[in-house]
């Protein structure tokens, strides 16, 4: 049947509601086809999840590293009934106050429950319905990658989605994976008294980060009881003694590693199995992930995507802008909205944090900029020396001669906050002089960004 709305949207997400959110402001009718629950990856097994439960592993972290300066303070074993049941109300009153309470208030936006999948460019099969429209977008997410190891499926093994779902702690654990879910969660578990592994196939962990601050936060993890494998190949799983084990290549010498669970994190795979890409004529890229242009069209007439299921930047406000761009387009073709994601920050939500916007040193190369980098240690911060936390660092990008600011990296606390300011920079075209001469709060870590523009000013003037 023809279906009484403008756009039809699959999934209900972050990245489908705000397309759905832009589309109602403009008057459109939206119909969002959900298969599971309201709210998507985000609300339900990603952020929130993950991010309440790593702010209270750094709650009890906190009151351990307390002794030093007279707060005689203990950190219990955590008791895991409290802790869950609150993850639990984060994640329901997140998921009723911004998603179901938007959708009771706006009667432009309805949600039809059931898995689509494409019989062609036009025609979407939702059980029994067959939904016919002019403008489809495909906002259904990514799910955990997972890896084909000869005994994966013997062990129970865990993703970011089923361990942010336990019960509680387990005794022990491995985690094949170096980049950000695994140091997030592998951090969280050690603080809440679990002993880690980390297994990074690479040589270094977070190998979009530069290795300053990288190597930094690999002794951070390292003093904390992590222990951190590199150049790690797992070749097979088995179970012994009722543990979990895994036979692993690490620079060609086999070592094996048991531990009460194994996790894998090793990245996000897109969500579209059965969905029926190939009969709308939806190209993907060797990933799996869809193939869009800037505006967020795909290859198929009449269909657009956004978010998770397109590929890196994986996180939710770069899919809700991609969102929101796409609906510009389908309702306005001659807007021809772009994504430019060299504008988009990412933070990494360990302990400090890492947060990074703009071009790194080896993309600017790339593009024939001649610049000038600045590392700036977090020891020369004065709120680092108030805190206790002066591991860490700033780094800079400034194109040479007129000092425009390209790029930068934080690893340092509230890094995630504070790299907003240089996110603004990034995107107006500010210069180190314009950060230098804005005066700063005294103190606190942003005064760092000032800091390293200056540092960066006098070694630009040397």
């Amino acid at each position: 049947m023809t279906v009484p709305y403008d756009i039809v949207i699959l999934g209900s997400g972050s990245t489908a509601f705000a397309a759905s959110m832009k589309a109602a402001e403009r008057g459109a009718r939206v119909l969002m086809v959900e298969q599971s629950r309201l709210g998507g990856t985000c609300v339900n097994w990603g952020c929130i999840p993950s991010k309440t439960l790593i702010h209270k592993a750094q709650c009890r972290f906190e009151a351990m590293r307390g002794e030093p300066y007279g707060l005689n303070m203990t950190a219990e074993p955590p008791d895991c009934g409290r802790l869950m049941a609150a993850k639990k109300e984060a994640v329901e009153t997140l998921r009723r106050e911004h998603y179901q309470k938007v959708l009771d208030g706006n009667p432009l936006i309805d949600v039809l429950r059931g898995h689509g999948r494409f019989r062609s460019s036009r025609e979407l099969q939702v059980g029994a319905e067959i939904l016919i429209a002019d403008r489809f977008l495909i906002a259904c997410g990514g799910i955990p990658r997972v890896l084909n190891i000869p005994g994966l499926t013997e062990v129970d093994y865990l993703t970011s989605y089923s361990a942010l779902h336990l019960p509680c702690f387990p005794e022990s654990l491995v985690i094949i994976g170096g980049g950000v879910i695994a140091l997030e969660m592998g951090q969280m578990f050690r603080r809440f008294g679990t002993e880690v592994t980390i297994l990074e196939h690479g040589p270094r962990l977070l190998k979009d980060f530069d290795p300053r601050l990288t190597d930094i936060f690999q002794q951070i993890l390292e003093d904390e009881g992590i222990e951190l494998v590199l150049n790690a190949n797992t070749q097979r799983v088995f179970k012994e003694s009722g543990k979990s084990c895994l036979v692993v290549d690490v620079e060609g010498s086999e070592r094996i590693f048991c531990a009460e669970r194994v996790m894998l994190a090793v990245g996000t795979a897109p969500a579209t199995e059965g969905i029926g890409l190939d009969a709308a004529g939806v190209r993907v890229d060797d990933c799996g992930f869809i193939v869009t242009d800037e505006e967020m069209r795909t290859t198929a007439p009449g269909i657009w995507a956004a978010g998770d299921v397109t590929g890196p930047p994986l996180i939710a406000p770069a899919g809700a802008w991609e969102g929101e761009v796409a609906v510009e387009n389908m309702l306005d073709p001659e807007t021809h909205r772009k994504i430019d994601h060299r504008h988009t920050p990412m933070a990494v939500f360990v302990d400090p944090e890492f947060a990074v916007v703009g071009l790194s040193l080896e993309r600017a190369r790339r593009e024939g900029r001649e610049v000038l980098e600045t590392f700036f240690d977090l020891e020369d911060v004065s709120k680092a020396h108030v805190m206790g936390e002066r591991k860490g660092g700033i780094l800079i990008l400034a194109e040479r001669g007129s000092g425009q600011v390209l790029g930068v990296q934080m690893l340092a606390p509230r890094a995630a906050d504070v790299i907003h300011e240089a996110a603004l920079a990034v995107r107006f075209g500010l210069t180190v002089h314009d950060l230098a001469q804005t005066i700063h709060i005294y103190p606190t870590i942003s005064e760092g960004l000032r800091l390293a523009a200056l540092e960066n000013i006098r070694q630009q003037e040397g």
